[in-house]
């Protein structure tokens, strides 16, 4: 799901913005509810936003807040843990 994507982010995996979107996408057949905001956030290639639907995601799904902290003070448009 969507939080083992962040957490293998947060792990250091590597990471690809293109790459993070299409593992995101694969998940919308299954929950579109989930994935939408997330994806348009994406889209829109607006950082605070893609922090904004990632922490939402992380509360409404009951995940440990903290995560929160995590994604706020990663850049998600950026490639990293190469």
């Amino acid at each position: 799901m969507i939080i083992d994507l962040i957490l293998d982010r947060k792990e250091g995996m590597a990471y690809s913005p293109r790459e993070f979107y299409n593992s995101v996408m694969s998940y919308y057949n299954a929950f579109p509810a989930i994935v939408e905001p997330i994806a348009n956030a994406l889209d829109n290639k607006a950082d605070i936003d893609i922090k904004k639907e990632l922490c939402t995601y992380i509360i409404d799904n009951g995940y440990n807040q903290t995560l929160c902290a995590y994604i706020n003070e990663t850049n998600w448009l950026e490639k990293g843990g190469e």
